[in-house]
């Protein structure tokens, strides 16, 4: 069959981390429909827009990423697809797949749609009761099913017998049963990213448009998103992994990771990989054979860990490793600074001794550190999030562990902590979709996953999350500033490596010259990768990301093919 996986365009709010790396999932499920036989494409309406400036402006700063209706229209009419698979990973982002969905029906009536990803996994029934042009959803992974899937579309075997799939029967929605978690990755082929342009994405990435955060170093931007395991056996409240992956924690082998590591490095150039993992550390000894085969390989990949690693896993030997083998930052998930709200909770027993220990530890190894944190958890008092607030500044103060925000707790569709919100009477929204004008490409009704409206209890209201908040980011300057003047003090060598960087100097006179005084404040005292600068983090001998072998896209541009809906222009969207 012909196959078209597409990424659907997405709704952000100005300024907000969007993400436009790889579709990684979809990458996944395209190598496995090719290895049984299918002509798959895959179009990233995200990043192939065809105009120049992709961004829509809405209501309250939101806006448009991505192609138009009209040209994903196009784009559809053109492959000529058997079945058009769309994915839908977030919540927040469900009116624009199924948008995205309607779209492809009005200009392939006989196709077969197929909408995946966590989002759908979490209410198959609503999707489909709210989208009639999409025929199956895909519950959970889908690499196996929708293999099982397509040769079923095509005999008469009856789609019953085949687990993790959701579809109408005339007028009612069938639901079948749940499909066993893929216990054996390594069986899983590589992603296929000879099916997308890779170094579009790098062009995104160069130009600040990558969804991580990063370490910035010539060549960093050929950066790629990695997972080496699925599944957290934890059970914190607030997360929505298991009701896509599961509680089984399964994981890729060392040997498997390493080949796909040189595999992107020898073909792709990449230079930096962040490990999407959940729990990346879970498996200690695997962690720990992981980082030796790193160091024993010398990839020059440095690497990151943006979902976050347990602190209680973590040890000096662990960590010694970790910055050696070219790791940029570790992200540790503390959520709260009070103990008994993590265990009663949270439901995440964690230790805040150990984040103390840790933190010296990355402080004295010369590892940047930051922390998760979530405040406005039903049952939470305004006292113990002060308490998660104290405890926050306390540590960047002292140790330099930089917050990545004080995020508001917010009830995913199907978590504990949605539950435990509706049987109480603490939503204060529970609107999940809401229908797309017809004259625009803008989807009216999303709502920001910082927005502390959702949730009210007789303990606070969304006025007193904001406010903490707004006291918060206050105090947060302060310690970031003292931070930094005693970091400056036990390291005078760090402005001279930092004012020796060829590449951050231009940055910092075109700085000076646009007048632009508290950037070069922030970029030169106040730098986040302050750690990464004195080990002089990408000044080791990578390969010159001129000199990468060319992709199979690239080699069909330059000979005049045509790929789907591809630009040689990045879209603007800044």
């Amino acid at each position: 069959m012909k196959v078209l996986l597409v990424r659907h365009p997405e709704v952000h709010v100005e300024n907000d981390g969007h993400v436009s790396g790889i579709p990684l999932g979809l990458l996944y499920i395209a190598s496995a429909l090719e290895n049984a036989g299918h002509e798959v494409q895959v179009y990233d309406a995200v990043v192939q827009a065809n105009t120049d400036d992709s961004k829509e402006q809405g209501p309250e700063g939101m806006y448009h990423l991505g192609a138009t209706w009209d040209e994903i229209r196009s784009v559809v009419a053109c492959a000529s697809a058997d079945v058009v698979g769309i994915s839908s990973q977030y919540t927040n982002q469900t009116p624009s797949a199924m948008k995205t969905a309607e779209v492809v029906r009005e200009a392939s009536k006989s196709a077969t749609i197929i909408v995946g990803g966590a989002s759908v996994s979490i209410m198959p029934a609503a999707f489909l009761d709210e989208c009639e042009a999409v025929d199956y959803a895909v519950i959970g992974e889908g690499e196996e099913t929708l293999v099982e899937l397509l040769a079923c579309l095509g005999s008469d075997d009856d789609k019953r017998s085949i687990s993790g799939i959701a579809y109408r029967d005339e007028a009612k929605t069938i639901i079948t049963d749940k499909r066993i978690a893929i216990e054996d990755l390594d069986a899983l082929p590589l992603p296929a990213y000879h099916l997308v342009d890779m170094e579009r994405y790098f062009s995104f990435n160069a130009a600040g448009k990558d969804g991580r955060n990063t370490y910035a170093y010539p060549g960093s931007e050929r950066s790629i998103s990695m997972i080496t395991s699925r599944g957290c056996p934890f059970s914190c409240t607030f997360c929505s992994i298991h009701l896509s992956m599961g509680k089984q924690f399964r994981a890729h082998s060392v040997s498997n990771v390493l080949s796909h590591l040189e595999h992107v490095k020898k073909n792709y150039g990449v230079n930096h990989v962040h490990f999407e993992d959940d729990n990346l550390s879970f498996d200690m000894g695997r962690f720990d054979s992981l980082l030796d085969g790193m160091l024993a390989n010398d990839y020059s990949i440095t690497w990151d860990t943006p979902n976050g690693v347990r602190a209680d896993y973590l040890d000096e030997a662990v960590l010694t490793k970790c910055r050696d083998s070219g790791c940029t930052y570790l992200r540790l998930g503390v959520e709260s600074g009070n103990e008994e709200v993590g265990r009663l909770i949270v439901r995440k027993a964690l230790d805040l001794t150990k984040v103390v220990e840790i933190s010296k530890l990355c402080r004295k190894i010369g590892i940047d550190l930051e922390a998760f944190y979530i405040i406005g958890f039903p049952g939470e008092t305004v006292a113990q999030m002060k308490d998660t607030i104290d405890f926050a500044v306390s540590m960047e103060r002292k140790y330099g562990l930089l917050p990545f925000d004080m995020f508001t707790a917010i009830p995913l569709v199907g978590t504990e902590l949605y539950r435990i919100s509706k049987e109480r009477g603490y939503l204060t929204e529970e609107k999940i979709v809401e229908k797309v004008p017809e004259d625009s490409n803008f989807i009216a009704g999303w709502v920001g996953m910082q927005n502390p409206g959702k949730v009210k209890t007789e303990e606070f209201s969304s006025e007193t999350i904001t406010g903490l908040r707004r006291g918060y980011a206050r105090r947060h300057l302060g310690a970031r500033v003292i931070y930094s003047i005693k970091f400056l003090l036990r390291h005078p060598r760090y402005l001279l490596v930092r004012l020796g960087d060829r590449a951050f100097l231009r940055q910092l006179v075109k700085a000076l010259r646009e007048r632009k005084f508290r950037s070069v404040v922030n970029d030169v005292f106040l730098y986040r990768y302050k750690n990464c600068v004195l080990r002089k983090v990408g000044h080791q001998a990578l390969t010159d990301t001129r000199s990468h072998p060319p992709s199979p896209l690239e080699i069909q541009r330059n000979s005049g093919g045509a790929t789907i809906g591809e630009d040689t222009e990045v879209a603007s969207y800044s």
